[in-house]
Protein backbone atom coordinates (compact mmCIF):
# COMPACT_ATOMS: atom_id res chain seq x y z
CA UNK A 1 0.00 0.00 0.00
CA UNK A 2 1.74 3.08 -0.98
CA UNK A 3 0.30 5.34 2.07
CA UNK A 4 2.05 2.31 4.19
CA UNK A 5 5.32 3.36 2.94
CA UNK A 6 4.67 6.70 3.27
CA UNK A 7 4.44 6.42 6.97
CA UNK A 8 6.99 3.82 6.89
CA UNK A 9 9.25 6.58 5.60
CA UNK A 10 8.43 9.14 8.06
CA UNK A 11 8.50 6.87 10.65
CA UNK A 12 12.07 8.05 11.77
CA UNK A 13 13.36 9.21 15.04
CA UNK A 14 13.97 12.91 13.85
CA UNK A 15 10.49 13.20 12.33
CA UNK A 16 8.83 11.89 15.28
CA UNK A 17 10.55 14.49 17.49
CA UNK A 18 9.71 16.75 15.46
CA UNK A 19 5.66 15.95 14.93
CA UNK A 20 6.19 16.02 19.19
CA UNK A 21 7.74 19.31 19.70
CA UNK A 22 4.99 20.28 16.88
CA UNK A 23 2.58 19.45 18.46
CA UNK A 24 3.25 20.15 22.35
CA UNK A 25 3.71 23.64 20.62
CA UNK A 26 -0.04 23.48 18.44
CA UNK A 27 -1.33 22.62 22.59
CA UNK A 28 0.63 25.78 24.00
CA UNK A 29 -1.25 27.91 21.32
CA UNK A 30 -4.75 26.12 21.77
CA UNK A 31 -4.38 27.00 25.59
CA UNK A 32 -3.35 30.56 24.36
CA UNK A 33 -6.25 30.74 22.58
CA UNK A 34 -8.38 29.50 25.37
CA UNK A 35 -7.15 31.64 27.58
CA UNK A 36 -8.06 34.72 24.69
CA UNK A 37 -11.22 33.79 23.90
CA UNK A 38 -12.54 33.54 27.86
CA UNK A 39 -12.89 30.27 28.27
CA UNK A 40 -15.57 29.73 26.23
CA UNK A 41 -16.89 26.14 24.95
CA UNK A 42 -15.92 26.08 21.39
CA UNK A 43 -17.23 24.43 18.36
CA UNK A 44 -13.63 22.12 17.84
CA UNK A 45 -13.92 21.38 21.73
CA UNK A 46 -17.66 19.80 21.10
CA UNK A 47 -18.98 16.61 20.05
CA UNK A 48 -21.66 17.81 18.14
CA UNK A 49 -23.45 21.37 17.52
CA UNK A 50 -26.41 23.55 16.09
CA UNK A 51 -26.19 26.19 13.79
CA UNK A 52 -28.11 27.87 17.11
CA UNK A 53 -25.62 26.94 19.38
CA UNK A 54 -22.91 27.81 17.08
CA UNK A 55 -24.02 31.41 16.15
CA UNK A 56 -24.61 31.98 19.97
CA UNK A 57 -20.90 31.16 20.66
CA UNK A 58 -19.85 33.68 17.92
CA UNK A 59 -21.85 36.11 19.88
CA UNK A 60 -20.53 35.68 22.98
CA UNK A 61 -17.31 36.30 20.88
CA UNK A 62 -18.56 39.44 19.73
CA UNK A 63 -19.45 40.02 23.40
CA UNK A 64 -16.14 39.49 24.59
CA UNK A 65 -14.35 42.47 22.07
CA UNK A 66 -14.25 43.40 18.87
CA UNK A 67 -11.07 40.56 17.93
CA UNK A 68 -12.42 37.44 19.63
CA UNK A 69 -13.51 36.12 16.40
CA UNK A 70 -10.95 37.05 14.30
CA UNK A 71 -8.71 35.54 16.90
CA UNK A 72 -10.82 32.28 16.81
CA UNK A 73 -10.36 32.30 12.87
CA UNK A 74 -6.45 32.87 12.35
CA UNK A 75 -6.14 30.01 14.74
CA UNK A 76 -8.07 27.59 13.12
CA UNK A 77 -6.61 28.15 10.38
CA UNK A 78 -3.18 28.20 11.84
CA UNK A 79 -2.30 26.64 14.92
CA UNK A 80 -4.94 24.55 14.32
CA UNK A 81 -3.93 23.28 11.06
CA UNK A 82 -0.38 22.30 11.86
CA UNK A 83 -1.78 20.54 15.45
CA UNK A 84 -3.34 17.45 13.28
CA UNK A 85 -0.76 17.17 10.95
CA UNK A 86 1.66 16.73 14.20
CA UNK A 87 -0.32 14.24 16.26
CA UNK A 88 -2.08 12.67 12.71
CA UNK A 89 2.01 12.09 11.95
CA UNK A 90 2.09 10.37 15.57
CA UNK A 91 -0.36 8.58 15.90
CA UNK A 92 0.34 7.16 12.63
CA UNK A 93 4.02 6.15 13.02
CA UNK A 94 2.84 4.59 16.45
CA UNK A 95 -0.03 2.42 15.03
CA UNK A 96 2.31 1.52 12.10
CA UNK A 97 4.52 0.60 14.53
CA UNK A 98 2.26 -1.47 16.84
CA UNK A 99 0.83 -3.15 13.83
CA UNK A 100 3.54 -3.22 11.54
CA UNK A 101 2.37 -6.08 8.94
CA UNK A 102 -1.31 -6.40 9.99
CA UNK A 103 -4.01 -4.39 9.44
CA UNK A 104 -3.64 -0.67 7.77
CA UNK A 105 -4.74 0.65 11.35
CA UNK A 106 -2.26 3.40 10.69
CA UNK A 107 -5.32 5.22 8.65
CA UNK A 108 -7.51 6.03 11.48
CA UNK A 109 -5.11 8.71 12.55
CA UNK A 110 -4.76 10.09 8.70
CA UNK A 111 -8.51 10.55 8.40
CA UNK A 112 -8.53 11.94 11.93
CA UNK A 113 -6.37 14.27 11.24
CA UNK A 114 -8.19 15.16 7.45
CA UNK A 115 -11.83 15.58 9.71
CA UNK A 116 -10.03 17.91 11.57
CA UNK A 117 -8.65 20.08 9.01
CA UNK A 118 -12.18 19.89 7.28
CA UNK A 119 -13.59 21.03 10.79
CA UNK A 120 -11.28 24.02 11.15
CA UNK A 121 -11.60 25.42 7.88
CA UNK A 122 -15.60 25.40 8.26
CA UNK A 123 -15.62 26.51 11.67
CA UNK A 124 -13.16 29.53 10.20
CA UNK A 125 -15.30 30.46 7.06
CA UNK A 126 -18.64 30.04 9.79
CA UNK A 127 -17.22 32.30 12.15
CA UNK A 128 -16.14 35.03 9.83
CA UNK A 129 -19.14 35.09 7.64
CA UNK A 130 -20.97 35.42 10.65
CA UNK A 131 -23.81 37.95 10.14
CA UNK A 132 -25.66 36.98 13.47
CA UNK A 133 -28.03 34.76 12.17
CA UNK A 134 -27.65 30.65 12.58
CA UNK A 135 -25.94 29.17 9.05
CA UNK A 136 -26.59 26.26 7.49
CA UNK A 137 -22.55 25.96 6.45
CA UNK A 138 -23.06 24.85 10.53
CA UNK A 139 -24.07 21.33 9.96
CA UNK A 140 -21.61 20.65 7.69
CA UNK A 141 -18.81 21.84 10.53
CA UNK A 142 -20.75 19.57 12.88
CA UNK A 143 -20.31 17.17 11.33
CA UNK A 144 -16.68 16.99 10.40
CA UNK A 145 -16.18 17.41 14.37
CA UNK A 146 -18.40 14.65 14.79
CA UNK A 147 -16.27 12.48 12.35
CA UNK A 148 -13.26 13.85 14.47
CA UNK A 149 -14.55 13.36 17.53
CA UNK A 150 -15.63 9.49 16.47
CA UNK A 151 -12.18 9.13 14.71
CA UNK A 152 -10.71 10.24 18.35
CA UNK A 153 -12.00 7.13 20.07
CA UNK A 154 -11.04 5.02 17.02
CA UNK A 155 -7.73 5.62 17.27
CA UNK A 156 -7.29 5.84 21.01
CA UNK A 157 -8.86 2.44 21.50
CA UNK A 158 -6.24 1.54 18.50
CA UNK A 159 -3.52 2.27 20.51
CA UNK A 160 -4.50 1.14 23.67
CA UNK A 161 -5.34 -2.26 22.13
CA UNK A 162 -1.86 -2.66 20.36
CA UNK A 163 -0.13 -1.59 23.50
CA UNK A 164 -1.69 -4.25 25.10
CA UNK A 165 -1.05 -6.88 22.59
CA UNK A 166 2.30 -5.41 22.57
CA UNK A 167 2.77 -5.76 26.10
CA UNK A 168 1.10 -9.45 26.31
CA UNK A 169 3.63 -10.71 23.70
CA UNK A 170 6.88 -9.40 25.78
CA UNK A 171 5.28 -10.81 29.09
CA UNK A 172 4.81 -14.26 27.37
CA UNK A 173 7.97 -13.96 25.49
CA UNK A 174 9.92 -13.21 29.28
CA UNK A 175 8.66 -16.12 30.99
Amino acid sequence: MQMGRMVERLATWRITAAALIGAAGCVAGLAWRQARLGGLDLLDGRGWYTPGEAAALFDALDRLDAGARVAYATTALTVDMVFPASYGLLFAILLFRLFRGGAPLYLLPLALALADVLENTTVAALVLSHTGAPSPLAWLAAAFTLAKTGLIAATLAAVGAGGTLRLWARIRQSR
